[in-house]
């Protein structure tokens, strides 16, 4: 049985005028769906990020402490050094302590110009460019009102890896989803779902700072970055499996199961490790998060109509329906008024604008104004 054979590839015939999404089976398209733009323009910025991270790095800062017994006077007039980038390793255990613990994190040191010495430390992520821009943090993204991260951070990877069973995940099952959604309602779909992916990373990282102590919260660093397509895949692969719940698929690419059985494992293991404070919890609550906004949207698709007016003017809204019997007084009434009117321009023809009553020119006034407006 080929691919395309498949039953969650989809079985059904696109309607006319769908180009079906690289899901449903790749050919020079028209017109690309939304699926194909996704996974295109994720593919576009990995290139762009690994062309660009390799020649240029970005600090990115996530803290600053200044050391005990500091005097007031010297925190005032103290300056970040920006040539002295060191690694953890390189500070001495007193000053690390001062840092927390962030994969990846560097730091700098902060100098008293009149006296030439170390009073803190600065926190510094050092990232590419493309994803020093747009990674969601508890720290960037709400804390600073980079609201555009809900949003970039859907499109960056950390590695191929990532990449790969990303678009993977999107390449088997998006077409399923767009079929019945259509290309801008499924667009709207893939970046809402990754928006509330990006909300229960950042209300679990919020809570996890109080000093409450509950399974599933995360107390990491609220600048710890957030980056994949993870959570919008995770909504996608929650729609799919409603739409086709019964589809056999392979597990791990080679344990035959229902596609429903698929994705209720793959958030349980998510929610297992995010209550464990496992390896990747983070990104194990952006999953769920997407999951349950791919459940939700899903079953009210209608919600996402006017997703994308936010980036421009609101479209009209169509009127409520009129009856037949409501449509033929209308349309009656409308008949009457035109056959007034030109009995009135009959008679101006004829006899003068001075032979109309008040009340004919009062219709003729308002004839005129209505066609002016």
């Amino acid at each position: 049985m080929g691919i395309y054979d498949r039953d969650y590839v989809g079985a059904d015939r696109p309607r006319r005028g769908y180009t079906p999404g690289l899901g449903a089976g790749f050919r020079p398209p028209r017109m690309w769906s939304g699926n194909a733009w996704i996974i295109a323009i994720c593919i576009a910025v990995a290139l762009l990020d690994a062309v660009i991270g390799q020649r240029v790095v970005t600090p990115v800062t996530t803290g600053r402490t200044f050391f005990e017994r500091v005097p007031e006077a010297a925190r005032a007039r103290a300056v970040v050094n920006d040539d002295s980038l060191l690694s953890l390793g390189e500070l001495v255990p007193d000053e690390r302590e001062y840092l927390g613990e962030l994969p990846g994190s560097r730091a700098l040191g902060i100098v008293d110009p009149d006296t030439g010495l170390r009073v803190g430390m600065e926190r510094v992520l050092i990232m590419s460019p493309v994803q020093a821009i747009g990674h969601f943090s508890t720290g960037k993204g709400f804390r600073q009102l980079e609201v555009w991260r809900l949003v970039t951070f859907q499109f960056l990877h950390a590695n191929v890896t990532h990449l790969f069973f990303n678009m993977l995940g999107l390449f088997f099952f998006g077409a399923i989803v767009e079929q019945r959604l259509g290309r801008r309602l499924y667009l709207a779909f893939y970046l809402a779902c990754g928006i509330f992916g990006a909300i229960m990373y950042l209300l679990l990282n919020l809570l996890g700072q109080l000093p409450i102590n509950l399974p599933g919260l995360l107390v990491g660093n609220v600048f710890t970055p957030l980056i994949g397509a993870s959570a919008g895949v995770f909504g996608v692969l929650m729609a799919a499996a409603r739409l086709s719940p019964n589809a056999k698929v392979l597990f791990m690419f080679f344990i035959p199961m229902r596609l429903s059985t698929m994705i209720y494992l793959l958030v349980g293991i998510a929610a297992f490790t995010l209550i464990t404070s496992g390896p990747n919890a983070g990104g194990e609550a952006a999953h769920i998060g997407g999951a349950i906004a791919g459940w939700f949207f899903i079953n009210n698709a209608h919600l996402l109509s006017d997703f994308f007016d936010v980036f421009g003017p609101r479209r009209p809204r169509p009127g409520k329906p009129v009856s037949p019997t409501r449509e033929r007084k209308r349309q009656s009434k409308r008949a009457a008024a035109d056959e007034r009117l030109d009995r009135i321009l009959a008679k101006v023809s004829n006899e003068g604008m001075h032979s109309l009553t008040k009340k004919e020119r009062r219709i003729l006034n308002q004839a005129s104004k209505a066609k002016r407006d």
